[in-house]
Protein backbone atom coordinates (compact mmCIF):
# COMPACT_ATOMS: atom_id res chain seq x y z
CA UNK A 1 0.00 0.00 0.00
CA UNK A 2 2.46 2.15 1.05
CA UNK A 3 3.97 1.70 -2.69
CA UNK A 4 1.01 2.73 -4.29
CA UNK A 5 0.75 5.89 -2.65
CA UNK A 6 4.12 6.94 -3.01
CA UNK A 7 4.02 6.61 -6.85
CA UNK A 8 0.91 8.33 -7.00
CA UNK A 9 2.38 11.37 -4.94
CA UNK A 10 5.06 11.06 -6.97
CA UNK A 11 3.21 11.45 -10.07
CA UNK A 12 1.15 14.20 -9.12
CA UNK A 13 4.59 16.35 -8.63
CA UNK A 14 5.51 15.67 -11.57
CA UNK A 15 2.10 16.68 -13.40
CA UNK A 16 2.85 19.79 -10.81
CA UNK A 17 6.13 20.13 -12.30
CA UNK A 18 4.71 20.44 -15.83
CA UNK A 19 2.11 22.23 -15.24
CA UNK A 20 4.40 25.08 -13.88
CA UNK A 21 7.00 24.93 -16.87
CA UNK A 22 4.06 24.77 -19.22
CA UNK A 23 2.45 27.89 -17.58
CA UNK A 24 6.11 29.78 -17.88
CA UNK A 25 6.33 28.95 -21.63
CA UNK A 26 3.19 30.32 -22.32
CA UNK A 27 3.56 33.28 -20.98
CA UNK A 28 7.17 33.52 -21.10
CA UNK A 29 6.94 36.84 -23.02
CA UNK A 30 5.21 38.37 -20.45
CA UNK A 31 5.63 36.87 -17.04
CA UNK A 32 5.35 39.73 -14.91
CA UNK A 33 1.78 39.36 -15.43
CA UNK A 34 1.58 36.22 -13.84
CA UNK A 35 0.76 36.29 -9.81
CA UNK A 36 3.85 34.04 -8.83
CA UNK A 37 6.66 32.81 -10.94
CA UNK A 38 6.94 29.10 -10.70
CA UNK A 39 9.97 28.58 -12.91
CA UNK A 40 13.45 29.33 -13.46
CA UNK A 41 14.51 31.07 -16.50
CA UNK A 42 17.95 31.26 -18.09
CA UNK A 43 18.63 32.76 -21.66
CA UNK A 44 21.28 30.81 -23.73
CA UNK A 45 21.24 33.07 -26.59
CA UNK A 46 20.05 33.22 -30.13
CA UNK A 47 16.45 33.61 -28.36
CA UNK A 48 16.54 30.45 -26.92
CA UNK A 49 15.42 30.05 -23.07
CA UNK A 50 15.53 27.20 -20.42
CA UNK A 51 12.54 26.97 -18.32
CA UNK A 52 13.06 24.75 -14.88
CA UNK A 53 10.32 23.94 -12.56
CA UNK A 54 11.10 24.77 -9.18
CA UNK A 55 8.62 21.85 -7.92
CA UNK A 56 10.60 18.43 -7.16
CA UNK A 57 10.99 16.16 -9.52
CA UNK A 58 12.37 18.92 -11.93
CA UNK A 59 11.41 19.24 -15.08
CA UNK A 60 13.41 21.47 -18.17
CA UNK A 61 12.54 22.43 -21.11
CA UNK A 62 13.98 24.34 -23.88
CA UNK A 63 12.42 27.38 -25.99
CA UNK A 64 13.02 29.37 -29.13
CA UNK A 65 11.02 32.44 -29.17
CA UNK A 66 10.48 34.11 -32.92
CA UNK A 67 11.50 37.20 -32.54
CA UNK A 68 9.01 38.61 -35.38
CA UNK A 69 5.73 36.73 -34.26
CA UNK A 70 6.74 36.15 -30.90
CA UNK A 71 5.32 31.88 -31.23
CA UNK A 72 7.43 30.19 -28.47
CA UNK A 73 8.28 26.53 -29.75
CA UNK A 74 9.43 24.27 -27.70
CA UNK A 75 13.21 22.56 -28.49
CA UNK A 76 13.44 19.94 -26.07
CA UNK A 77 12.15 18.40 -23.07
CA UNK A 78 13.93 16.58 -19.97
CA UNK A 79 13.51 15.51 -16.16
CA UNK A 80 16.27 17.14 -13.86
CA UNK A 81 18.14 14.94 -11.21
CA UNK A 82 19.68 16.29 -8.12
Amino acid sequence: MIEVNTIDMAQKKFIAAEKAVQECEEHITTLSSLPSNPCVIQSVGNDRWLISSKEKPGIQIGVQIDEKTGAVTRINWRQVFE
